[in-house]
């Protein structure tokens, strides 16, 4: 959600403005949107470890992900499935914009779109395998209470629930 802070002319408001205007709240709301995210052939890789070249390692390059593909689409239920150590959650970081270091390479887009991460942090989260988050609420629940957190204190409960 975003909220305009500065006023805009009755002219150039929106059609949100104007009905959060009638409802007694300020700034805008907007609605939320379903998005798909696809993404070709990534790579993700890392310096090699200092410890490992000290080992006869003569590679620079730790590759993690190679050639790695797929689509998440609105409304699909989709299970990431692997063995451990395969690169599930390193995968949906990567995708998620959470790895600051390392290397990328691969095409994401949004609808369609090329992903641009500014954006795609305020429009998007997902919940981490289960057992870093409490075993005694749902994924929904946990998706409901990030956006209690993170969204206005003027969006409405229903509003908040149409978007997870």
């Amino acid at each position: 959600m975003c909220r305009s802070r500065r006023r805009s002319s009755s002219s150039a408001r929106s059609g949100a403005e104007i009905e959060a205007s009638r409802n007694g709240k300020r700034g805008m709301v907007l609605p939320f949107d379903q998005h798909s995210i696809t993404f070709d052939d990534i790579i993700y890789s890392v310096d090699m470890p200092q410890e490992m070249k000290s080992q006869g390692v003569i590679e620079d390059k730790l590759v993690l992900l190679k050639g790695v593909s797929g689509a998440f689409r609105p409304g699909v239920h989709t299970a990431l499935m692997g063995v451990s150590g395969a690169g599930k959650t390193t995968l949906m970081d990567v995708l998620a914009g959470r790895k600051t270091g390392g290397y990328i390479e691969g095409n994401i887009t949004i609808s369609g779109f090329p992903k641009n991460q500014e954006t795609f942090a305020r429009i998007s989260g997902y919940c981490e395998q289960n057992d870093i988050h409490s075993p005694h609420v749902t994924v929904y629940e946990s998706l409901l209470y990030s956006a209690w957190l993170r969204l206005s204190s003027e969006v409405d409960s229903e509003t908040r629930k149409v978007g997870i």
